[in-house]
């Protein structure tokens, strides 16, 4: 089972309960047979206009595929986050996605393949708190132990308690 630790500090950030707002159950994906980054960047355009995220779901791929040019967002031990700011972005949110099998094209710090996403999606006109927000992510999977906790989470319910957990328990 996986132990409950937090990943994100954002309820220092953004306030308590916000985080429970970006990333609920259904925004969870697991087991999703994706192959290549292009396959994911249209698996969460997909997913984020059928949710009701976004208004045009080419324009949140284009954005996806636009902030990968600028530098890879793949990490370590397979976690990528990418992330995109867009005008056609409703609501913001966080998806969070498990590939089957490894996705082979993502250029990540240690070479690994790609099987865990964590996407940030980001109105226009929200991206200095949200962007904050993907910062912390981004800290806080700098830990190895967080990685491998992440990693041991198999079902919607852990990912999402795991992703969750309130700081101040650590």
């Amino acid at each position: 089972m996986c132990k409950q630790t937090a990943l994100l500090q954002m309820y220092t950030k953004i306030g308590d309960g916000r985080m429970r707002e970006l990333l609920q159950k259904k925004y969870i994906y697991l087991d999703v047979d994706l192959h290549t980054r292009e396959e994911v960047f249209h698996f969460i355009s997909k997913e984020s206009f059928k949710l009701g995220l976004a208004e045009n779901q080419i324009a949140v791929g284009r954005s996806l595929a636009e902030r990968e040019e600028q530098s890879s967002t793949g990490l370590l031990d397979g976690i990528a986050i990418p992330h995109a700011i867009s005008a056609d972005i409703k609501v913001p949110a966080i998806l969070f996605i498990r590939a089957k099998e490894g996705v082979t094209d993502w250029q990540t710090i240690d070479n690994s393949q790609v099987k865990q996403v964590i996407t940030m999606l980001v109105p226009k006109d929200g991206e200095q708190e949200h962007l904050q927000t993907l910062a912390d992510l981004s800290g806080e999977l700098v830990d190895e132990e967080q990685r491998k906790k992440l990693a041991a989470c198999l079902s919607v319910d852990e990912v999402y308690d795991f992703l969750n957990q309130n700081d101040n328990s650590r």
